[in-house]
């Protein structure tokens, strides 16, 4: 856990605080407390960032008492840990949440995995800017946004090396480097798009960012008629 610091850390708790708070919420009138507590302190960090939120903010947005807090978090860095910890489940479980569609083409299959980074990074942008600043003093965080990254760059890297076995992709290329560079890019460019404000098309966007994946790995673009995505296949049930 996040070492509990001056700036929103709160009375130290008492024994049975602390014993509440590492069992967790027993009862659903306590899990559905401290889920609305997690969803007032995201809302009022999206809202004020990391250093200018108070544990005073997050009670007034949840419209609760502060020992309610205090039964459930020790100090503000805990309570956005939980929250980090949260949104980044969300976001991985968002990126394995597809099925591939066999007869894609490689542009299709990487059109697709353009476009499931980025609807799952919309949504999460400024928690996930949050994350990337708090982490600059917090391993603990820092360890969470490398799992988002690692997610992408693992499945694009067993992409790439299953199309190099198929003669699609250049079989010079270090699978995983070449995912590391490529996931760079891609992640970057949706910081730059969601974070600093820098306007895109979302389709040209995707687009370009999917022939720019093809020629990077050596594949062959397709005709422009059969560049289009396809709908991923889901299996029934």
């Amino acid at each position: 856990m996040v070492a509990p610091r001056s700036h929103g850390a709160g009375a130290a708790p008492s024994v049975g605080q602390q014993e509440r708070r590492e069992a967790g919420p027993l009862t659903g009138k306590g899990q559905a407390r401290k889920a609305a507590l997690l969803d007032a302190a995201a809302r009022v960090f999206e809202r004020r960032g990391f250093l200018d939120t108070r544990v005073a903010d997050i009670v007034a947005e949840a419209k609760v008492a502060q020992g309610t807090f205090y039964t459930y978090f020790d100090s503000k860095d805990a309570v956005f840990q939980a929250v980090a910890t949260r949104v980044v489940g969300e976001m991985l479980v968002a990126l394995h949440a597809d099925h591939p569609n066999p007869s894609a083409t490689p542009y299709q299959r990487a059109f697709a995995a353009m476009e499931r980074f980025v609807d799952s990074y919309r949504p999460r942008a400024r928690i996930i800017a949050l994350i990337e600043q708090v982490g600059t003093f917090t391993p603990e965080l820092k360890s969470l946004r490398l799992q988002v990254r690692e997610a992408f760059v693992d499945r694009a890297a067993r992409g790439i090396a299953h199309q190099q076995q198929q003669g699609i992709a250049d079989a010079s290329l270090d699978p995983v480097l070449t995912a590391e560079v490529l996931g760079a890019m891609v992640d970057h460019v949706c910081y730059v798009w969601m974070n600093l404000g820098k306007e895109f098309d979302r389709e040209a966007l995707l687009k370009m960012l999917t022939v720019v994946w093809i020629r990077a790995i050596g594949a062959e673009e397709p005709a422009e008629d059969a560049a289009e995505p396809v709908v991923e296949a889901v299996p029934a049930g």
